[in-house]
């Protein structure tokens, strides 16, 4: 199975590179805006006079930006010819020159004959998958070709392609596909990358050039035309105006993926999810724009609008029989609150050693997020994750909790102000971040708070994508003794600070890495994130994810410790919870069989460079032989069903380390929270 997870994880990053290049019109399409170089240089000198490392755009950043350009488009090495490369190393220390003049005819240069050998690919693949596969042969294939040589022609792109395709075959083959049917999936695959790839407007090769050449200074900063800004602040403040769907697109339709509950559509009752949307208009009887082949981005603007106002969508649904009929709905646009990204509560009851219940209270935090606009309007009532965390605590105080978990896993971060804010809940007077910017200059942001409003056990959950803020209550929380970090070895990485600069209404703005975070204890979380005191099994911390696997990081560094007043000393307890823990885990069905895949993980990942039609098949066979065992197993008499075997054993086991530590710590004055522990 892990053969065949690195088989598709090769193709699945080389898709998600793909599908996040901003994809759109035509690049001959006529824009409202396009931007001109005049504006990309006006953009690049805004971004490196506010650029926390203050380098200047030199030859450096132009070799790292060719080859990324590059990679944004083929990062395999699958599309473009050596000839191709070689004519682009003209340009490998004269991209700097050429923007700062405002001349952009590379990134056109470039993007262009990508889009044409794309094109060229896609007829090779038809003719392909319309010839009969040997499987005699037992064949391998390259799992990771990043470093590999570029087709040295025509013939050869050709032979790269064959095999390549015989593996995407065989891969839906294993899957329980008909030939037939995988061979047409493959096809639809690799046309609709080319269908995306014609839908570029101009703006969208310029912005992808100007991000590249962004990204050279630190993978945090970017870029952001007007569209993508609007996502952005949509995503920070947990709210929008529109219908309330999630949307896709897929073989040049727009598609419902999922209706938000309690939304404008949810309510008005008639879209459903896999609903085909093929037309918008403005109002209930204004004239419907067709949407079919037109990019997500354009289709949503289209649906999104004003609360209160009226949107007129015309969509297909399939029916019984298989056929698609034609419908229309009218819907009254509403605020949208997007819960999901919110922070919510529960309180669990678990048997403690003793024979009585402990109850323990866990927050779930996805993001730090705040509405800025409303706070602006109503200082009063906005929406906040420190207020949000700030009632569920206080409704476990009520509730009389005997300790508290804060889940942080998958947390990337948010508003700063919204961390610091937070772990003033949990801790006293005290810094909680020091901030260094590009002037060197360094700050020290204080918690607001003189008294913490909860004071019990507290542990606290990381993962390697808990990232930036997240990071800086771990590093805080740990750095005090105020509770336990339990996790992956460390989290993501991300210790620097990034600030949205507006630009003109036309051109967007600017993200850009203008400070450096420390913990109080002088350490950047930058590059090496924050350890776990309590370390749980898991693949995150063998696989290249985190700060110090990405392109242009910045590096780490420490500051002079800053002057606090620790909360208590854990170093007791650590390794007895940690010793605890390893002997729970080592016995627990569900982290042995992730020990075993790690295990099965990292020697493959080290030894293996390629993969051989008879490997994937046996590990086929292998798998398909476990899951009818564990279906068997399900099916047997007394058997848990489906929704007891979703549980989530790390959280389970972080309840086990809470209920150790409360125990060891109920009685010990030292820590200093005995005293408000209930009896």
């Amino acid at each position: 199975m892990i053969l065949r997870r690195l088989y598709s994880a090769c193709f699945t990053l080389l898709f998600l590179v793909w599908m996040a290049v901003p994809f759109s019109g035509p690049v001959a399409a006529k824009e409202a805006n396009p931007l001109t170089g005049a504006q990309v240089v006006e953009i690049a000198e805004r971004f490196i006079r506010s650029h926390y490392s203050h380098d200047r755009f030199d030859n450096n950043h132009s070799q790292k930006m060719l080859k990324g350009y590059l990679n944004q488009f083929d990062p395999d090495h699958y599309f473009f010819l050596q000839s191709d490369i070689e004519e682009f190393q003209q340009y490998e220390n004269r991209l700097d020159d050429l923007m700062n003049e405002g001349n952009i005819d590379p990134a056109f240069v470039m993007f262009n004959r990508f889009k044409q050998r794309l094109a060229e690919r896609n007829k090779q693949i038809k003719q392909i998958l319309k010839t009969k596969f040997d499987w005699t042969p037992n064949e391998s294939i390259q799992i990771d070709r990043k470093e590999a040589p570029y087709p040295a022609n025509e013939k050869e792109a050709q032979d790269i392609w064959r095999l390549r395709l015989k593996f995407d075959v065989l891969e839906q083959k294993l899957d329980g596909k008909s030939e037939k049917a995988a061979r047409k999936k493959v096809e639809k695959r690799y046309s609709g990358y080319l269908n995306r790839i014609k839908q570029f407007t101009h703006n969208d090769v310029v912005t992808t050039y100007l991000n590249t050449m962004i990204a050279t200074f630190d993978p945090h900063s970017l870029y952001m035309p007007p569209d993508e800004l609007e996502n952005f602040n949509i995503n920070l403040r947990l709210s929008l105006e529109g219908i309330g769907a999630t949307l896709r697109s897929e073989d040049s339709f727009t598609i419902v993926t999922s209706i938000i509950p309690h939304g404008a559509a949810d309510r008005e009752g008639t879209l459903q999810p896999e609903d085909k949307i093929i037309a918008v208009g403005q109002g209930a009887s204004s004239p419907l724009e067709e949407v079919r082949n037109m990019r997500l981005s354009d289709v949503v603007k289209l649906i999104r609008g004003a609360r209160g106002s009226k949107v007129r969508i015309a969509f297909l649904r399939l029916e019984k029989g298989g056929l698609e009929k034609r419908h229309e709905v009218v819907i009254t646009r509403d605020r949208i609150e997007l819960e999901d990204g919110a922070a919510s509560g529960k309180i669990h009851t678990i048997p403690d050693p003793k024979g009585t219940n402990l109850r323990l209270g866990v927050i779930t935090l996805p993001s730090f997020y705040v509405d800025f606009r409303a706070r602006r309007n109503s200082p009063s009532h906005y929406k906040s994750s420190a207020l949000d965390v700030q009632k569920i605590l206080a409704g476990f105080i009520r509730e009389r909790v005997d300790g508290v978990i804060l889940d942080l896993r998958n947390n990337g971060g948010g508003g700063l102000n919204e961390v610091v804010s937070l772990v003033g809940l949990f801790m006293g007077d005290g810094p909680v971040v020091m901030v260094k910017d590009n002037n060197n200059d360094i700050g020290i942001l204080d918690n607001p708070n003189s008294k913490p409003l909860y004071r019990g056990p507290l542990v606290v959950m990381t993962n390697r994508f808990s990232a930036s803020a997240s990071e800086i209550l771990a590093g805080a929380i740990k750095d005090y003794g105020r509770g336990i970090l339990v996790g992956d070895t460390s989290t993501f990485g991300k210790g620097t600070v990034q600030n949205v600069f507006p630009l003109s209404d036309t051109l967007g703005a600017l993200k850009v890495t203008i400070a450096k975070f420390y913990r109080p204890g002088s350490a950047s979380t930058q590059n090496q994130g924050v350890t776990s005191d309590v370390v749980l099994p898991s693949m995150n911390s063998y696989m290249d994810i985190g700060e110090s696997s990405l392109e242009n990081a910045l590096s780490w560094d420490s500051l002079q410790r800053a002057k606090f007043r620790p909360w208590g000393d854990l170093s007791p307890y650590l390794p007895v919870l940690a010793r605890n823990s390893a002997g729970r885990v080592a016995h627990q069905k569900e982290f042995m069989e992730i020990n075993g895949h790690i295990a099965e993980y990292v020697k493959n990942k080290k030894d293996r460079k390629t993969i051989s039609i008879q490997e994937m098949t046996s590990e086929a066979a292998k798998q398909k032989k476990e899951d009818q065992k564990n279906k068997a197993d399900k099916n047997k008499p007394g058997a848990k069903k489906d929704k007891a075997d979703k549980k989530d054993i790390y959280l389970d086991e972080t309840m086990d380390i809470l209920t150790d530590f409360i125990q060891m710590a109920r009685n010990d004055p030292a820590y200093g929270i005995a005293n408000s522990l209930p009896r």
